[in-house]
């Protein structure tokens, strides 16, 4: 019916980045209710860091833009690597989801750098939100919880999508880090094996 306005473009930006979110979620239950036995694929595929971070960017930017919040991604040194691109996207795009709906200000930032020796790298995602307290910290990976009362604090709804990401990380070889700091901000980060590989191996 024509192009669309500025306005327009920004809040279907917006839906989409809901339905996304909401097939993620319908995604993180199917695979709860078998066991979460098939997260992760048993071999490494050759992958660009860089592709991944991007995709993760394109989605949640339309959130970041409508808080006014800085969102910021770093590849490491080395960008080609062999691993598990699509469980790594998942996590990553989880996680910033997260940062982004609990930041009222400030920015949210994702890297993942190189280790030492090159083979392993570090993913973190920071934000300069309110923090997560002790009681909800406790609480913070279990599948399924209730409020005790409206009102109350919830970090990430039904709770699906940070028992994924832990599943899907540990499938992987890795362990979920979280520290937070009420009134400064959160950080969530986890080391992986993650080879260098070289561009020509992306070619089929």
């Amino acid at each position: 019916s024509g192009p669309l306005t500025p306005l327009q473009q920004r809040q279907m930006a917006l839906v989409y980045s809901a339905a996304f979110g909401l097939n993620a979620v319908a995604s993180d239950m199917v695979e709860l209710v078998r066991g979460a036995t098939g997260l992760v694929d048993g071999e490494r595929k050759p992958f660009a860091v860089s592709d991944i971070l991007e995709s993760v960017q394109d989605i949640v930017r339309p959130i970041a833009e409508e808080k006014g919040l800085v969102l910021t991604v770093t590849s490491p040194a080395h960008d080609h690597r062999l691993g598990h691109p699509a469980a790594l996207n998942r996590v990553l795009l989880n996680l910033t989801t997260n940062a982004l709906k609990f930041t009222a200000d400030g920015s949210v930032t994702v890297e993942v750098e190189e280790l030492a020796g090159g083979d392993r790298v570090r993913c973190t995602v920071r934000d300069t939100g309110r923090g997560i307290p002790p009681g909800p910290m406790a609480m913070l990976f279990e599948p399924f919880r209730r409020r005790q009362a409206m009102g109350d604090y919830a970090f990430s709804g039904s709770g699906l999508g940070l028992s994924i990401c832990r599943k899907l990380i540990e499938a992987m070889g890795g362990t979920l880090e979280v520290a937070t700091e009420q009134g400064v901000g959160t950080r969530f980060w986890f080391e992986l094996a993650m080879p260098r590989s070289t561009p020509n191996m992306l070619l089929p």
